[in-house]
């Protein structure tokens, strides 16, 4: 499959855009310029114009409704994604969030868009018309990934109703699911995956995030964090787990992790076993 052309537009030095950069290098043909004069530049000497046009902004402001019309007018065929820094949460309510783009925060950006990016959803919300709001963006209805993956999924939350919804999406792609709580403590084997569900703040679970990673080992460990911050991300990987997904989460982001944290444990157990 050819990898999707993609231009990004921002400061790619900025923390909050490591992660979607990295993965964008490894799965895309990327190319990186510092601003919208810049990217005038690009797409005016280029022969095939992006597929995919990331505009970055760590603060609101740094780049505006205008840039996005220009953009538009140069390549009327690219999709234009909001890659969105921590600072720009409160847009959407008091600010002045652009029109015409798919908005993603940061820590969405892998989990919400990588399976759109390389090509294996093409009925997603970047197939959607511009003009979408987020909540129409947000009831597509999601089909449930081809490939399904087996094994147990030990789901750590403080309530049944956190449990069931989390255990639904698992059992959707083949996972068996197993309850851990604080008022009923287990130890179980063998896990595929664990997941991690912060209730309130990642500050509270930290030493118990660490001793559960410890128990699940070597099972990925998921961790479910509200709207989390880099440094709630750092603290989370600090403590055990393979990879964070925000809440509210949408179902393919769920299902993106599981596929991906699952594969990589996969592959590595391959390797081990190949190398011995």
């Amino acid at each position: 499959m050819t990898a999707q052309r993609v231009l990004f537009i921002g400061d790619p030095s900025h923390h909050e855009f490591r992660e979607p950069l990295a993965w964008l290098g490894e799965y895309c043909e990327l190319t990186i310029v510092d601003n919208t004069e810049q990217a005038a530049v690009e797409l005016a000497s280029v022969n095939q114009q992006p597929d995919f046009i990331v505009v970055a902004a760590a603060r609101p402001g740094r780049f505006m409704q205008h840039d996005v019309v220009s953009l538009l007018r140069r390549a009327p065929l690219a999709r234009i994604i909001g890659l969105m820094g921590g600072w720009c949460e409160g847009e959407m309510r008091t600010g002045q969030p652009w029109r015409g783009v798919t908005r993603v925060y940061w820590h969405q950006f892998v989990p919400r868009l990588a399976e759109e990016l390389i090509g294996t959803n093409a009925r997603g919300r970047l197939a959607m018309p511009r003009t979408f709001t987020e909540s129409e963006l947000s009831n597509i209805t999601v089909p449930v990934p081809e490939v399904r993956q087996r094994g147990l999924a030990v789901i750590r939350a403080t309530s049944l109703e956190c449990y069931e919804a989390i255990a639904e999406a698992c059992h959707a792609i083949g996972h068996s699911t197993v309850w851990v709580n604080h008022r009923q403590p287990a130890f179980v084997a063998g896990a595929a995956v664990a997941i991690w569900d912060v209730a309130l703040s990642i500050e509270r679970d930290e030493a118990e995030l660490a001793e559960f990673a410890k128990q699940v080992h070597p099972a990925p460990v998921i961790a479910m964090i509200g709207f989390p911050r880099a440094s709630d991300r750092q603290r989370a990987v600090e403590c055990g787990a393979t990879c964070v997904v925000s809440k509210p989460y949408l179902l393919q982001e769920l299902w993106t992790e599981l596929t991906r944290v699952t594969a990589n444990c996969t592959e590595v157990a391959r390797q081990q076993t190949t190398a011995a």
